[in-house]
Protein backbone atom coordinates (compact mmCIF):
# COMPACT_ATOMS: atom_id res chain seq x y z
CA UNK A 1 0.00 0.00 0.00
CA UNK A 2 2.79 2.73 1.05
CA UNK A 3 6.07 2.68 0.71
CA UNK A 4 9.00 0.92 2.79
CA UNK A 5 10.12 4.79 2.59
CA UNK A 6 6.83 6.25 3.81
CA UNK A 7 5.97 3.75 6.38
CA UNK A 8 10.43 4.83 7.97
CA UNK A 9 9.36 8.06 7.91
CA UNK A 10 6.38 7.59 10.00
CA UNK A 11 8.18 5.56 12.47
CA UNK A 12 11.29 7.86 12.80
CA UNK A 13 9.16 11.25 12.65
CA UNK A 14 5.54 10.67 13.41
CA UNK A 15 3.82 11.78 10.43
CA UNK A 16 4.09 11.11 6.35
CA UNK A 17 2.63 13.52 3.77
CA UNK A 18 1.14 10.79 1.11
CA UNK A 19 0.65 13.07 -1.93
CA UNK A 20 -1.51 12.59 -4.46
CA UNK A 21 -3.14 10.29 -2.38
CA UNK A 22 -6.82 11.18 -3.52
CA UNK A 23 -7.34 11.73 -7.31
CA UNK A 24 -9.45 14.87 -8.12
CA UNK A 25 -12.67 13.57 -8.25
CA UNK A 26 -12.43 12.02 -5.48
CA UNK A 27 -11.86 14.95 -3.80
CA UNK A 28 -14.48 16.84 -5.33
CA UNK A 29 -16.80 14.43 -3.95
CA UNK A 30 -15.47 14.47 -0.65
CA UNK A 31 -15.39 18.41 -0.80
CA UNK A 32 -18.97 18.66 -1.58
CA UNK A 33 -20.22 15.65 0.93
CA UNK A 34 -18.13 17.63 3.66
CA UNK A 35 -19.41 20.97 2.61
CA UNK A 36 -23.09 19.80 1.96
CA UNK A 37 -23.61 17.62 5.30
CA UNK A 38 -21.85 20.71 7.68
CA UNK A 39 -24.30 23.18 6.32
CA UNK A 40 -26.83 21.42 6.70
CA UNK A 41 -26.53 20.98 10.33
CA UNK A 42 -25.22 23.88 11.35
CA UNK A 43 -26.40 26.65 8.77
CA UNK A 44 -22.83 27.47 7.07
CA UNK A 45 -19.58 27.03 7.14
CA UNK A 46 -17.46 27.58 9.70
CA UNK A 47 -20.06 28.90 12.01
CA UNK A 48 -17.83 28.11 15.61
CA UNK A 49 -16.96 32.05 16.52
CA UNK A 50 -13.26 30.08 17.56
CA UNK A 51 -13.77 32.48 21.10
CA UNK A 52 -14.28 29.64 23.42
CA UNK A 53 -11.25 27.77 23.55
CA UNK A 54 -9.64 24.37 22.55
CA UNK A 55 -9.88 23.74 18.93
CA UNK A 56 -12.46 26.07 17.74
CA UNK A 57 -14.48 24.71 14.43
CA UNK A 58 -17.94 22.88 12.93
CA UNK A 59 -17.49 18.87 13.46
CA UNK A 60 -19.59 16.54 12.21
CA UNK A 61 -19.45 12.29 12.28
CA UNK A 62 -19.96 11.42 8.52
CA UNK A 63 -20.98 8.49 8.86
CA UNK A 64 -24.53 8.79 6.50
CA UNK A 65 -25.43 6.98 3.43
CA UNK A 66 -25.81 10.76 2.16
CA UNK A 67 -22.29 10.85 1.91
CA UNK A 68 -21.29 7.41 0.29
CA UNK A 69 -17.49 8.53 -0.79
CA UNK A 70 -17.13 9.35 2.86
CA UNK A 71 -18.47 6.47 4.71
CA UNK A 72 -16.80 4.29 2.18
CA UNK A 73 -13.20 6.13 3.29
CA UNK A 74 -13.75 4.57 6.59
CA UNK A 75 -13.05 0.98 6.46
CA UNK A 76 -14.29 0.09 2.87
CA UNK A 77 -10.53 1.82 1.21
CA UNK A 78 -7.68 -0.10 1.85
CA UNK A 79 -5.59 3.36 1.50
CA UNK A 80 -6.58 4.54 4.94
CA UNK A 81 -7.88 1.07 7.00
CA UNK A 82 -5.06 -1.05 5.97
CA UNK A 83 -3.06 1.37 5.54
CA UNK A 84 -3.09 2.44 9.03
CA UNK A 85 -2.08 -0.62 9.76
CA UNK A 86 0.85 -0.90 7.61
CA UNK A 87 1.89 2.82 8.95
CA UNK A 88 1.64 1.77 13.05
CA UNK A 89 2.57 -2.04 12.03
CA UNK A 90 -0.57 -3.63 14.34
CA UNK A 91 -4.39 -4.65 13.63
CA UNK A 92 -6.29 -1.65 13.96
CA UNK A 93 -10.09 -0.57 14.50
CA UNK A 94 -11.51 2.89 12.96
CA UNK A 95 -13.39 5.70 14.97
CA UNK A 96 -15.57 7.78 12.71
CA UNK A 97 -14.55 10.02 9.72
CA UNK A 98 -15.51 13.75 10.60
CA UNK A 99 -16.28 16.28 8.52
CA UNK A 100 -14.53 20.05 10.02
CA UNK A 101 -14.50 23.67 9.12
CA UNK A 102 -11.75 24.61 11.45
CA UNK A 103 -12.17 28.39 12.40
CA UNK A 104 -9.39 29.77 14.45
CA UNK A 105 -5.65 28.83 15.67
CA UNK A 106 -4.96 25.99 16.95
CA UNK A 107 -2.04 25.40 19.83
CA UNK A 108 0.24 22.46 20.47
CA UNK A 109 -1.57 19.64 21.59
CA UNK A 110 -1.84 15.85 20.88
CA UNK A 111 -5.00 14.11 19.87
CA UNK A 112 -4.67 11.44 22.14
CA UNK A 113 -3.53 11.38 25.67
CA UNK A 114 -3.51 7.55 26.98
CA UNK A 115 -1.18 5.03 25.99
CA UNK A 116 -2.49 3.51 22.84
CA UNK A 117 -1.43 3.17 19.59
CA UNK A 118 -3.16 5.23 16.55
CA UNK A 119 -3.10 6.85 13.01
CA UNK A 120 -4.72 10.14 12.09
CA UNK A 121 -5.62 10.74 8.83
CA UNK A 122 -6.60 14.32 7.76
CA UNK A 123 -7.41 15.71 4.40
CA UNK A 124 -7.49 19.47 3.59
CA UNK A 125 -10.05 20.18 1.27
CA UNK A 126 -8.48 23.71 0.02
CA UNK A 127 -4.76 24.18 -0.31
CA UNK A 128 -3.13 25.10 2.79
CA UNK A 129 0.48 26.98 3.20
CA UNK A 130 2.22 27.53 6.23
CA UNK A 131 0.07 31.25 6.75
CA UNK A 132 -3.32 29.77 5.95
CA UNK A 133 -3.77 26.82 8.31
CA UNK A 134 -1.47 24.08 7.04
CA UNK A 135 -0.63 21.35 10.08
CA UNK A 136 2.85 22.10 11.90
CA UNK A 137 4.43 19.28 13.38
CA UNK A 138 7.30 18.64 15.78
CA UNK A 139 9.14 15.58 14.22
CA UNK A 140 9.68 12.84 16.45
CA UNK A 141 7.58 14.22 19.18
CA UNK A 142 5.33 10.95 19.11
CA UNK A 143 8.14 9.21 21.05
CA UNK A 144 7.36 9.13 24.91
CA UNK A 145 11.14 10.17 26.01
CA UNK A 146 11.20 12.96 23.49
CA UNK A 147 7.59 14.10 24.28
CA UNK A 148 8.59 14.51 27.72
CA UNK A 149 11.34 16.53 26.92
CA UNK A 150 9.25 19.20 24.69
CA UNK A 151 6.40 18.76 26.75
CA UNK A 152 9.02 20.13 29.80
CA UNK A 153 9.97 22.99 27.66
CA UNK A 154 6.63 24.19 26.29
CA UNK A 155 5.54 24.32 30.07
CA UNK A 156 8.36 27.04 30.25
CA UNK A 157 6.70 29.55 27.59
CA UNK A 158 6.06 32.71 28.84
CA UNK A 159 3.46 33.10 26.12
CA UNK A 160 1.38 30.64 28.39
CA UNK A 161 0.94 33.74 30.94
CA UNK A 162 0.39 36.14 28.28
CA UNK A 163 4.04 37.22 27.92
CA UNK A 164 6.22 37.53 24.64
CA UNK A 165 5.42 35.94 21.21
CA UNK A 166 6.32 32.09 22.68
CA UNK A 167 9.41 29.97 22.90
CA UNK A 168 10.68 28.95 19.42
CA UNK A 169 10.11 25.57 17.92
CA UNK A 170 11.54 23.04 15.45
CA UNK A 171 8.50 22.36 13.80
CA UNK A 172 7.82 22.21 9.70
CA UNK A 173 4.41 23.21 8.34
CA UNK A 174 3.25 20.36 6.25
CA UNK A 175 1.85 22.51 3.21
CA UNK A 176 -0.28 20.65 1.12
CA UNK A 177 -2.88 20.40 -2.28
CA UNK A 178 -5.90 19.21 -2.44
CA UNK A 179 -5.70 15.36 -3.22
CA UNK A 180 -2.87 15.12 -0.20
CA UNK A 181 -3.29 13.33 2.81
CA UNK A 182 -1.79 13.75 5.97
CA UNK A 183 -1.07 10.81 8.23
CA UNK A 184 0.56 11.49 12.03
CA UNK A 185 1.03 9.72 15.32
CA UNK A 186 -1.33 10.28 17.44
CA UNK A 187 0.75 11.20 19.86
CA UNK A 188 2.64 13.66 17.46
CA UNK A 189 2.42 17.37 18.88
CA UNK A 190 0.96 19.65 16.25
CA UNK A 191 -0.43 22.69 15.79
CA UNK A 192 -1.82 25.63 12.76
CA UNK A 193 -2.16 29.26 12.50
CA UNK A 194 -3.80 31.02 9.92
CA UNK A 195 -6.42 30.98 7.25
CA UNK A 196 -10.34 31.14 8.14
CA UNK A 197 -12.86 28.49 7.53
CA UNK A 198 -10.74 25.68 6.78
CA UNK A 199 -13.05 22.75 5.53
CA UNK A 200 -11.49 19.09 5.85
CA UNK A 201 -11.63 15.56 6.86
CA UNK A 202 -10.16 13.56 9.40
CA UNK A 203 -10.33 10.01 11.22
CA UNK A 204 -8.56 8.33 13.41
CA UNK A 205 -7.75 4.44 13.76
CA UNK A 206 -6.52 2.61 17.33
CA UNK A 207 -4.67 -0.82 17.60
CA UNK A 208 -7.05 -2.98 18.31
CA UNK A 209 -6.13 -4.32 21.85
CA UNK A 210 -7.72 -7.87 21.14
CA UNK A 211 -10.40 -9.44 23.14
CA UNK A 212 -8.64 -11.00 26.61
CA UNK A 213 -7.22 -7.91 27.90
CA UNK A 214 -10.75 -6.39 29.20
CA UNK A 215 -8.95 -2.75 29.87
CA UNK A 216 -7.52 -2.60 26.98
CA UNK A 217 -11.00 -3.28 25.64
CA UNK A 218 -12.51 -0.41 27.80
CA UNK A 219 -9.80 2.11 27.29
CA UNK A 220 -10.14 1.76 23.28
CA UNK A 221 -13.50 1.72 23.44
CA UNK A 222 -13.75 4.68 24.69
CA UNK A 223 -11.51 6.65 22.79
CA UNK A 224 -13.65 5.67 19.96
CA UNK A 225 -16.91 6.63 21.67
CA UNK A 226 -15.34 10.02 22.41
CA UNK A 227 -14.42 10.76 18.70
CA UNK A 228 -18.22 10.30 17.97
CA UNK A 229 -19.02 12.25 21.03
CA UNK A 230 -20.16 15.79 19.76
CA UNK A 231 -23.58 15.78 21.21
CA UNK A 232 -22.69 19.39 22.75
CA UNK A 233 -22.42 21.01 18.67
CA UNK A 234 -26.28 21.32 18.38
CA UNK A 235 -26.71 19.18 15.44
CA UNK A 236 -29.46 16.93 15.15
CA UNK A 237 -28.03 13.05 16.14
CA UNK A 238 -31.33 11.49 14.50
CA UNK A 239 -30.54 13.30 11.08
CA UNK A 240 -26.57 12.19 11.79
CA UNK A 241 -26.19 9.09 13.71
CA UNK A 242 -22.77 8.18 14.18
CA UNK A 243 -22.58 4.18 13.46
CA UNK A 244 -25.80 3.02 12.13
CA UNK A 245 -26.15 3.99 8.68
CA UNK A 246 -22.21 2.81 8.31
CA UNK A 247 -23.19 -0.29 9.97
CA UNK A 248 -26.28 -1.32 8.22
CA UNK A 249 -24.21 -1.01 4.86
CA UNK A 250 -21.48 -3.56 5.72
CA UNK A 251 -23.28 -6.96 4.31
CA UNK A 252 -21.53 -6.87 1.08
CA UNK A 253 -18.34 -5.31 1.98
CA UNK A 254 -15.40 -7.71 3.67
CA UNK A 255 -13.13 -5.29 5.05
CA UNK A 256 -16.49 -3.43 6.68
CA UNK A 257 -17.41 -6.37 8.36
CA UNK A 258 -13.87 -6.58 9.46
CA UNK A 259 -13.97 -3.21 10.83
CA UNK A 260 -17.57 -3.80 12.22
CA UNK A 261 -16.51 -7.07 13.94
CA UNK A 262 -13.90 -5.20 15.75
CA UNK A 263 -16.00 -2.31 16.49
CA UNK A 264 -18.84 -5.02 18.12
CA UNK A 265 -16.63 -7.30 19.72
CA UNK A 266 -15.48 -3.99 21.71
CA UNK A 267 -18.75 -2.82 22.91
CA UNK A 268 -19.00 0.30 20.91
CA UNK A 269 -22.61 1.68 21.35
CA UNK A 270 -24.47 2.94 18.23
CA UNK A 271 -24.10 -0.03 16.04
CA UNK A 272 -27.70 -1.44 15.87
Amino acid sequence: MFSHIDIAHFEAFGFVVLRGLLTADEVARLRAEVTTELTAAFGGLGTDPGDEGGISGDYLPLTVDRAPFAQSLIADDPRLFQGATELAGAPMVPAPGIAVCFTANAGWHTDVGPDVRGVKFLVHLDPRTAGTGALRVIPGSHDPAFARRVERYLSRDPANQGFGPGLPTPDIALETEPGDVLAFDVHLRHSSRGGEKRPAWSIEYLEWPGIVDEGRKRLVRDLIDSDADYADEGFDLARWPVWREWAAGAGGRPSRRTALERLQLLGVPGLE
